[in-house]
């Protein structure tokens, strides 16, 4: 059973780029959270945060780290300053929750894992697929039984990478940019959770094709889960003009089971497929097979970061294990990473 909390937490946001309005949203409508303040760096979107939320905004975030109102922070900053800035928040003994990928490298993954321990402190991956009714109700469906054994499964996304509206590390791997770090931790992500399996080997492209930059914006990749289970990820963040493609938003997740398929349409629908009523036969024609056709699952709608601040606070006053652990976060950057290697080398990586 899940831990209630008694008291209220108090939020500290470090970094008020895209991501950190949900946040704000979500520490202000949970019950056991409460918005405090936020730190920004550039003075003019600091002021445009604090008008929007209602809270302090402060430059320096060692300012909310000294905080005593302040129990968990929230790190929506770009990937290369998640490590440091998540073990000075260890060290000052706030909570973590923080946005993925956990880190830009396995070995960032393991300082931050080591703090947390070390100074007992709560260290959650936000891993948000893993929140998303679609993906909770795949799985649900698969665990039953309802839809047979899994057999192999899919997942593609295409966009523009959106060039002119990225910030300057977007566009330098260097500093965790590109579109694997941010979308393939995505769709890794939610392949494991949906099959409930862990990546033992892949075989991946990672590299750029469409933009002038310093960081990746095309992948493709082959999974081997534990379970057996293949998979394929095929992302791209393609050039910013008419006709170079067409958008697919949060990507299309698509599974053969032994006995249906499922199919996650936009990270909002799912699909599974059922019997259907043959057309008729022309006159002259044989009569068709069972046919099949995809019906709408129904779904419960919820915000999913919301769930997390709610399953987060539960973990820090039952003392239980992370929604998301870290060392499952640790294994998705681990896999990330191996997919990097292997383009670099054509060769398959065992994990």
């Amino acid at each position: 059973m899940m831990a209630v909390a008694t008291g209220t937490y108090g939020v500290g946001i470090i970094g008020t780029g895209r991501i950190s309005g949900a946040h704000a949203r979500a520490a202000q409508n949970v019950a056991a959270t409460r918005l405090v303040a936020a730190s920004e760096v550039d003075e003019a979107r600091g002021k445009q945060f604090a008008d929007r939320w209602g809270c302090e905004v402060v430059q320096d975030y060692r300012d909310l780290l000294a905080r005593d109102d302040v129990q968990i922070v929230a790190l929506t900053l770009p990937h290369f300053l998640h490590c440091p800035v998540a073990v000075e928040a260890a060290r000052a003994g706030k909570h973590i929750i923080i946005e993925k990928p956990m880190a830009d490298t396995v070995e960032e993954c393991d300082q931050m894992i080591e703090a947390a321990r070390r100074h007992r402190v709560k260290l959650f991956t936000a891993h948000t697929e893993e929140f998303m009714a679609p993906n909770v109700k795949a799985r649900e469906l698969i665990e039953s039984g309802a839809v047979g054994r899994p057999v192999l499964a899919t997942d593609t996304w295409y966009k523009a990478f959106g060039l002119q509206g990225r910030p300057a590390w977007f566009v330098d791997r260097e500093k965790g940019g590109g579109m694997w770090l941010m979308n393939g931790a995505h769709m890794i992500d939610r392949l494991t959770y949906i099959l409930d399996s862990d990546v033992v080997a892949v075989k991946a492209f990672v590299g750029t094709r469409y933009n002038d930059i310093k960081a990746d914006d095309a992948a493709l990749a082959f999974l081997q889960l534990a379970s057996g289970v293949p998979c394929t990820i095929s992302h791209t963040g393609f050039r910013d003009h008419p006709g170079a493609g067409v958008e697919q938003p949060g990507g299309q997740v698509e599974l053969s089971c032994t006995e249906a398929m499922l199919k996650v349409v936009d990270r909002r629908r799912l699909f599974r497929t059922v019997p259907a009523e043959p057309a008729p036969a022309a006159e002259g024609q044989r009569r068709r097979g069972p046919t099949t056709r995809w019906e709408e699952v129904p779904l419960e709608p919820g915000d999913p970061i919301a769930t997390e601040y709610e399953r987060f606070v539960a973990c820090i006053a039952g003392d239980t294990p992370e929604p998301v652990t870290p060392e499952h976060a640790r294994h998705i950057v681990a896999v990330m990473a191996a997919c990097e290697e292997s383009s670099r080398t054509g060769r398959e990586v065992v994990l």
